[in-house]
């Protein structure tokens, strides 16, 4: 008799590890968010709004540059005359051109967003704002019942005490 008690302590044993390791590894949300559709949009929306997905971001740099070139031109003409025995000599001089050259660096930086995380943050835009409008309904609803309300009690005071 002793020899079934053993067995069958082994076999509940058994049992409760199998259904330990069973209830452990079914109980998994990353496996059960990535079955699930709706739960994997609902988890994708929030980690695009937090921004964990910047590393998508691609920034890119443009660089220009401008060389411009002024030549500024000074004529100074100088003119000698020597006179040699009979002969005239008449020597001219042209003098001085000068050019300076101008480097421009033009840097633009264009940085492109990620497209998701823009689509996402506008619809949670509209939405709060949507959500504004029918809270302001509301507000706008309950004060003309306090009004009524104050009006009808300041009516009822008026009344009671005018007698």
């Amino acid at each position: 008799m002793k020899l079934k008690v053993d067995w069958i302590n082994l076999l509940l044993w058994a049992a409760l590890l199998i259904l330990g390791v069973l209830w452990l590894l079914s109980c998994n949300p990353v496996k059960q968010v990535l079955s699930d559709r709706q739960k994997f949009d609902e988890v994708a929306k929030e980690v695009i709004r937090q921004g964990y997905c910047v590393n998508d971001t691609t920034i890119v740099v443009k660089s220009d540059t401008l060389i411009e070139v002024d030549t500024l031109t000074l004529i100074d003409e100088k003119t000698f005359l020597e006179v040699v025995n009979d002969t005239v000599y008449v020597t001219k001089w042209k003098t001085n051109t000068i050019t300076k050259t101008l480097t421009i660096h033009d840097t633009i930086k264009a940085t492109v967003v990620d497209g998701a995380r823009v689509k996402l943050l506008q619809e949670d835009l509209l939405k709060a704002n949507e959500d504004r409008l029918n809270w302001k309904e509301r507000a706008n609803n309950y004060l003309g019942w306090l009004l009524i309300l104050i009006l009808s009690i300041g009516a009822y005071i008026f009344i009671k005490f005018k007698k």
